[in-house]
């Protein structure tokens, strides 16, 4: 079921493009701010406090989940670079081989993230599990629209964009099934910690970006204040 959750945020995102024409940059840049306010909402109030929380029998070094924390988002800045920013909303006309390379930044961006999603036998589910998958998926929708219409925009033929669209879309599952057939997924607690530097980057990113000259019109209020409420909910009905 995880796995087809995962793929349907992407199938939601080619259905949006298609259906609804969204291809409006103004109009991502919204759904973005409001993913941006949800994912920084759940990190705040459940994944990093999890992610230190102290189990019993098990120990924890503060100063190391925080490295992991800081690799997360370094790496999230690195792969800014090759993706050229479209995690958090930045849409630019691409041409040629520039798009494989977004599309490259991308497949790896998904990819570390679902690897903190891997199932071990030794651990039960847990609702810090739950959110991050939530979390995963309310960030890829936005995404694959943006991808999706970058690729239609730049000239590529539909089926052409559909197999690119198709390509980040399998980088969680398979992300996600090596980290629970490899053993990784034991190490959920740093994975975790790795995937939370990477949303702190990109909800930072996306909340306080100053090309609108640090004003918040009001439709990027109303969608920053959705976010935040919708993530305050979460939290206390899954409490």
């Amino acid at each position: 079921m995880d796995y087809f959750v995962l793929l349907s945020s992407i199938g939601l995102g080619a259905l949006t493009v298609f259906g609804l024409q969204l291809t409006d940059a103004r109009r991502v840049k919204l759904l973005n701010t409001f993913t941006g306010a949800y994912l920084f909402t759940l990190v705040v109030l459940h994944l990093l406090p999890d992610v230190y929380a102290v189990e019993t029998g098990v120990k924890i070094l503060p100063l190391v989940i925080g490295g992991f924390i800081l690799a997360g988002f370094f790496l999230q800045l690195a792969l800014d670079v090759v993706s050229m920013g479209i995690e958090h909303g930045h849409a630019h006309e691409i041409h040629g081989r520039m798009a494989f390379g977004i599309l490259a930044g991308l497949c790896v961006h998904a990819f570390v993230e679902a690897l903190a999603l891997g199932k071990s036998p030794d651990h039960t589910e847990t609702a810090a599990r739950h959110f991050l998958l939530i979390s995963v998926v309310v960030h890829n929708y936005p995404i694959s629209i943006a991808l999706l219409g970058m690729l239609l925009q730049s000239g590529m033929k539909k089926s052409r964009a559909l197999a690119c669209l198709g390509l980040f879309a399998v980088m969680a599952p398979l992300g996600m099934f090596i980290s629970t057939h490899t053993g990784l997924a034991v190490y959920s607690r740093y994975l975790t910690a790795v995937v939370i530097g990477i949303f702190m980057h990109i909800a930072t990113t996306i909340l306080f970006e100053s090309e609108d000259h640090h004003r918040f019109p009001l439709p990027k209020i109303l969608a920053l204040l959705t976010g935040l409420a919708l993530g305050i909910a979460s939290v206390i009905f899954e409490a």
